[in-house]
């Protein structure tokens, strides 16, 4: 059976995962309003994930209207090591966490999602992320307005937002 295809111009698949560290709840429903730019990695796309957020977050600093949530398929972790896997999960969120600038909260700028049973990314179709991360832009309507995944992650998270949410004003024009 193929895969399921996110296609562009369509409503986002529903899901619904609690953030590591901030236990919020991450839904369509929850973040109507806020686009969402959903990023499948493992480990070895860590640095580029880092990578692209900080340009991201650069032109987008406003958690209200843009969220970069990681979702991490923790399906193929056995039920008896799954309490193991949660804290060296806790322990990269307080690192990550620890480097956040102050004033920040960082329920809107650190948030891992743990796919413990692995649905949401079979859904958004996350093959092959240890090659090559997947980005998913939602919009804040639940539409999916693009999909990228390997290369150059920021110079593509950048390009899909530049029609989906509105950049920080410069500082000439605040």
């Amino acid at each position: 059976m193929a895969a399921p295809v996110v296609a562009i111009g369509a409503p986002a698949p529903a899901f619904q995962l609690t953030a590591l560290g901030s236990n919020r709840t991450i839904s369509l429903d929850i973040c109507r309003g806020t686009a969402l730019l959903l990023t499948f990695h493992d480990q070895n796309g860590v640095a580029a994930v880092q990578a692209m957020q900080e340009a991201v977050r650069l032109r987008y600093p406003d958690a209200s209207r843009l969220l970069v949530p990681s979702v991490v398929n923790m399906s193929a972790v056995p039920v008896f090591l799954r309490s193991v896997a949660e804290q060296v999960m806790k322990g990269i969120y307080a690192r990550a966490a620890d480097a956040m600038p102050p004033g920040l909260d960082v329920a809107d700028y650190v948030i891992i999602l743990l796919d413990w049973d692995g649905k949401v990314s079979k859904a958004y179709n996350a093959r092959k992320i240890s090659s090559a991360p997947l980005l998913t832009l939602i919009d804040g309507e639940g539409i999916v307005r693009g999909v990228h995944q390997g290369g150059d992650l920021a110079e593509a998270a950048l390009a899909m937002l530049a029609d989906v949410v509105a950049p920080a004003p410069s500082p000439a024009e605040r």
